[in-house]
């Protein structure tokens, strides 16, 4: 029994141990995701109080969301490490987690100011609302503007 112990310990220790670079990629991650989430929460709220056709409340299915896109950026920025360090070991470095953290926080970061800026009256994000799309009515199923199209008048229903 020692014998399985110790060899468990070991194949953990080991893994533990090629994983250990990207820690702190993934935290990095997990916080934009969790920034993401809680900025999506606060649009809910604010269509809440605008139209009262958002529910504003924690909601198991898209948590379940949340908890898929962790596991996601959790297993690419682990297999891009092990790329970069166990097969391209001829080019010295990619840094291959790196570019897919930065690129995911971009994405993520994209996906805040969206949030933050729709459904927003303030002069700041209406300038934002000029190249980023508002979000209120794609994710809430709502029609902010009464025209009874889900989209508004960006996009076109057919």
């Amino acid at each position: 029994m020692n014998n399985v112990l110790k060899w468990g310990l070991s194949l953990a220790g080991g893994f533990i141990a090629v994983l250990e670079p990207t820690i702190p990629f993934i935290v990095i991650c997990f916080i934009a995701i969790m920034f993401d989430s809680f900025t999506a929460y606060r649009l809910s709220v604010r269509i809440k109080r605008k139209t009262g056709k958002s529910t504003a409340k924690f909601q198991s299915r898209k948590f379940g969301k949340v908890i898929e896109s962790i596991l996601e950026v959790m297993i690419v920025i682990i297999l891009a490490q092990l790329i970069d360090k166990k097969i391209l070991v001829m080019y010295d470095g990619l840094y291959l987690a790196n570019y897919v953290a930065g690129m995911f926080c971009f994405k993520q970061a994209i996906s805040i100011l969206e949030n933050i800026s729709s459904c927003n009256d303030a002069k700041w994000a209406q300038q934002l609302q000029r190249v980023l799309i508002d979000k209120s009515e794609r994710h809430f199923d709502t029609d902010l503007d009464g025209d009874g199209k889900i989209g508004g008048k960006n996009e076109q229903n057919n």
